[in-house]
């Protein structure tokens, strides 16, 4: 072969050469691309199992019900926080029965884990003498459960039933009485100047005791929202308790109860005066309303021993309060058996704890000692 047949067949070759190391080439970099876009797709979907995980880890911890996972065999294998809390650690994978003590919980898991429910698995149950709803949610691993008290929720019900059950029959009484007064006001009788005088003494009676229920319940709910401005600076306590004393003495008269203050002078308290007032006639109020007739009510003060509080204590002859009541009577709308038949809305004394808790102070109840019978209401102010 001539020098110009192996020139041509080597640069035949030549060609032949770069042009598949170029097809190489462009394979290799498409591949480099293709391995680049997976790992960028990987590292994207890592990224977002990493967040959804911190997500969730976040959520169940900041979670206040309790939140569990079992397996199929009902062996507890995470807790939240708050699960941990209510039914201690679960490094052990403790049965689940033995975990919430509860056999109803570990029931209804099991009937979820069955599918014997098709409608879903949310149920109430009682652990440690309160009540839980109970959510469970059935997974191919086994179960997760949600654990959440509602007692708390259930006594707002029952205080909701039992103000809407007050407020009906205390507004119907003052409403049925002004109407009789004024279809009374309009026959021949109430013409009379004598009896329209003291009919209209009545009707202004009845309203007083409308536009009491109505602040009452306007006040709580400045108080309880954080509208209401308490102005704190000291003050004599004898002048807190002046005006509360004016007001109930012409209803004390009525009924020949004495008011006594035992109030020593020169003895400050730092409160608002205006408010703390209010507490001391809520209080006094009741005292009047339940102490007998010819009945004494006292209102002894004293300072704390270690001198930073001051105790107005509001003491009466009546019933008393009974044990089981003792602790309750500060809850709004809350209205003890022996109340029953005194008019009131159940907010006077829910007021007055705010008003005491806004001071710095608290406000408490019990029983006097016998021989002596009747209440006694404590109220502590920081000491000025």
């Amino acid at each position: 072969m001539s020098w110009l047949g192996v020139a041509l067949v080597l640069g035949l070759a030549t060609i032949v050469f770069l042009g598949l190391w170029r097809r190489e080439a462009r394979l290799r970099s498409r591949e480099m691309g293709a391995s680049r876009s997976a790992a960028r797709q990987m590292e994207d979907r890592l990224a977002e199992s990493r967040r959804q995980a911190l997500w969730e880890r976040a959520a169940a911890a900041s979670s206040e019900a309790a939140l569990l996972f079992v397996d199929r065999e009902l062996r507890v294998r995470l807790a939240n926080p708050a699960g941990q809390g209510a039914f201690g650690t679960t490094e052990t994978a403790p049965s689940l029965i033995v975990y919430t003590g509860s056999v109803e919980v570990e029931q209804i898991v099991r009937e979820a884990l069955e599918g014997k429910d098709a409608e879903g698995f949310t149920r109430e149950v009682r652990l440690a003498d309160r009540p839980h709803r109970l959510r469970v949610v059935v997974a191919e691993e086994g179960a997760g459960l949600a654990l959440q008290d509602i007692g708390e929720v259930q006594r707002l019900g029952r205080a909701r039933q039992d103000m809407v059950a007050n407020l009906s029959h205390e507004l119907r009484t003052p409403l049925t009485s002004l109407r009789l007064l004024a279809d009374t006001l309009r026959t021949p009788v109430g013409k009379d100047p004598t009896v329209a005088s003291g009919l209209a003494a009545k009707i202004a009676d009845e309203v007083d005791a409308l536009n009491q229920m109505a602040g009452e319940m306007l006040d709580l709910a400045a108080i309880e929202s954080g509208r209401q401005v308490v102005r704190i600076a000291p003050t004599p306590l004898e002048q807190i308790i002046a005006h509360p004393l004016e007001q109930l003495a012409d209803p004390a008269a009525r009924r020949q109860v004495h008011l006594v203050s035992q109030v020593p002078g020169g003895l400050s308290v730092l409160a608002d005066a205006d408010q703390a007032a209010r507490a001391v006639q809520n209080v006094l109020n009741n005292a009047v309303k339940f102490s007998p007739d010819g009945g004494e009510i006292r209102l002894p003060a004293v300072r704390s021993p270690d001198g930073r509080q001051v105790v107005l204590s509001i003491s009466d002859e009546g019933p008393g309060i009974p044990p089981d009541e003792l602790g309750r009577i500060f809850e709004r709308f809350f209205r003890g058996d022996r109340a029953r038949g005194t008019p009131g809305t159940g907010l006077g004394l829910a007021i007055v704890r705010h008003i005491l808790q806004a001071h710095g102070g608290r406000a408490w109840a019990e029983n006097r000692q016998p021989p002596e019978h009747g209440a006694v209401i404590h109220l502590s102010f920081p000491s000025a």
